[in-house]
């Protein structure tokens, strides 16, 4: 028999960041009068962050966010599973995101160990009538920023319930923002108002704010990369701890339909 060869090298965060990268999307539906883009900078050996969106029933906009408590390759499997079941689920019958949700919360519970949770945002967005229905599932809150005169209003979406996997059968409410032309909607995760420079301070919420503030009237491609330009300078090099992930969806128009079809449209389905 020949010397045996030996096994490969095993590096557990090469092996995290392959599975995030292969679950993170690779196409943007085209939303009428929606001009949205994301970008995700990992940090070494965290993996945890989660992204997803899609066209759902009727051409409406599916956005998931999320953050999975756990490192390595446990929290790039967990994700990865978060990711399987949300896109089996996005074409579940009725319009109705709470119980969505809940039907997450269910599979990922079976899957979750005891010691690990997942926070989650799920957001459905109409473009035809310019409502966005969603449930947030303990993740740091998206907003929308809408400019009135020279002033900034932000909205944070805070309703919803538990993070996924931390009780079993959870119950979750549905929130619902009527958005305007010239509104942002941002999703980010936390790591990126907590990335840090050598002096161990943060790039914080105000920070975050200005940059989005300053430029609300770019396309959503460069502010995105207008606010990690500006992370990037701050942190100047100091390693992260956490993956820093941003989400953010401009809304260019809102498609008013006549009034015969809105009704049509708003209808609720008769009872079987």
């Amino acid at each position: 028999m020949g010397t045996p060869r030996p096994l490969p090298t095993f590096d557990e965060s090469q092996l995290a960041r392959a599975v995030q990268n292969r679950i993170y999307p690779s196409m943007r539906p085209s939303i009428p009068g929606l001009d949205y883009y994301s970008d995700w900078r990992p940090a070494a050996g965290a993996a945890s962050d989660y992204l997803d969106y899609f066209e759902m029933e009727d051409g409406h906009l599916g956005l998931a966010i999320g953050d999975v408590s756990a490192q390595g390759v446990e929290a790039a499997l967990l994700t990865s599973a978060l990711h399987s079941i949300v896109r089996a689920l996005r074409f579940s019958p009725g319009r109705n995101v709470a119980d969505l949700v809940s039907n997450i919360d269910e599979l990922f519970s079976e899957i979750c160990p005891d010691n690990c949770y997942a926070t989650l945002f799920f957001g459905r967005y109409d473009p035809i009538l310019g409502r966005l229905h969603y449930v947030n599932a303990g993740h740091e809150p998206p907003f929308v920023l809408r400019k009135k005169g020279t002033r900034h209003r932000n909205m944070r979406l805070e309703s919803g319930g538990p993070w996924l996997g931390m009780l079993r059968k959870s119950a979750y409410r549905e929130g619902v923002v009527a958005l305007e032309p010239g509104d942002l909607l941002v999703a980010y995760t936390d790591g990126l108002c907590e990335a840090t420079n050598a002096q161990g301070e943060e790039f914080g919420w105000r920070r975050f704010l200005d940059c989005l503030e300053s430029g609300t009237g770019r396309r959503a491609r460069e502010l995105v990369e207008e606010v990690f330009t500006a992370a990037d300078e701050f942190t100047a090099g100091a390693p992260q701890l956490d993956d820093m992930t941003l989400w953010l969806g401009h809304i260019e128009e809102v498609h008013a339909l006549p009034i015969l079809q809105l009704m049509d449209h708003c209808e609720e389905p008769a009872a079987a």
